[in-house]
């Protein structure tokens, strides 16, 4: 059980943590920063990722967006032989340049009606998923656990459920969407193999990395859908998404877990 619980966050911090920090090292040495210093935070970092979860990785990913906004303006504003040379050729932010608007990175893009919509078309798919699951597990009498973090929610004390409220339905979605749907779909796989396969190849890996069989065909949806949204209507559109299906998941667990409590 001890190896099982250590390959899990060996793969968790390969392919939820790791991947910002990458993106965060090349933005780092483009602009010339210490190296001993990217050393000490590459070790704090995930070190105490461990500790907090999703908290470090998810202000990085904020870093990150900066990061992107600021390449965007930096190609706007020095355009002259020096900063091509510097940048153009060998730096991250010419490969990354036009992501930030691409991908409207900005809250400001976000209309809150239209990701509503999005979402509630999103969660009634799921809905639909979830029914015909749960009476094909039937049927064959299969027994399929709930997720991890669902059961280990479920258990804790009401103080510590509160402090994984926003670690659940914040962080992770900003941290998972910037992952798995912009550094896996978008800048990895679409490249190579075509949006079609990048979609689902980065939305089996999402599912897997969830490491829970009865929740899988759930998560590879949201991963296709989110696929889309970053695509065709933004970041913040697919991580709005996944918040409300975290949001909706957790809040049915704290009503579940007032309602047994003795008052």
């Amino acid at each position: 059980m001890i190896k099982i619980d250590i390959i899990k966050d060996a793969l968790v911090l390969l392919f939820v943590y790791i991947p910002p920090f990458i993106i965060f090292v090349k933005f780092w040495r483009e602009r010339h920063k210490g190296k001993a210093l990217l050393v000490l935070i590459g070790f704090l970092y995930i070190i105490i990722s461990f500790f907090t979860q999703n908290l470090l990785p998810f202000i990085l990913v904020i870093f990150n967006i900066k990061y992107l906004k600021s390449a965007t303006n930096m190609y706007d504003n020095f355009r002259n032989e020096y900063y091509s040379m510097n940048y153009s050729r060998r730096g991250i932010s010419s490969k990354v340049r036009g992501d930030y608007e691409r991908f409207k990175f900005s809250l400001k893009s976000f209309n809150i009606i239209i990701g509503i919509r999005l979402a509630f078309i999103s969660y009634l798919i799921t809905i639909f998923i979830s029914a015909f699951e749960t009476i094909l597990l039937s049927n064959f009498k299969v027994e399929a656990k709930q997720q991890e973090i669902v059961t280990w929610m479920t258990t804790m004390p009401l103080g510590k459920f509160l402090i994984m409220i926003p670690i659940v339905v914040v962080f992770a979605p900003v941290l998972e969407e910037f992952v798995f749907r912009w550094i896996l779909f978008e800048k990895t796989f679409r490249p190579r193999v075509g949006v079609y396969f990048a979609a689902i190849l980065s939305s089996l890996i999402f599912a897997c990395i969830h490491f829970n069989l009865r929740a899988f065909p759930l998560l590879v949806w949201i991963g296709l859908y989110n696929c889309y949204l970053i695509n065709k209507k933004g970041y913040w559109y697919a991580v709005f998404n996944h918040f409300v299906f975290n949001f909706v998941t957790t809040t049915i667990l704290l009503l579940e877990k007032l309602g047994t409590m003795k008052f």
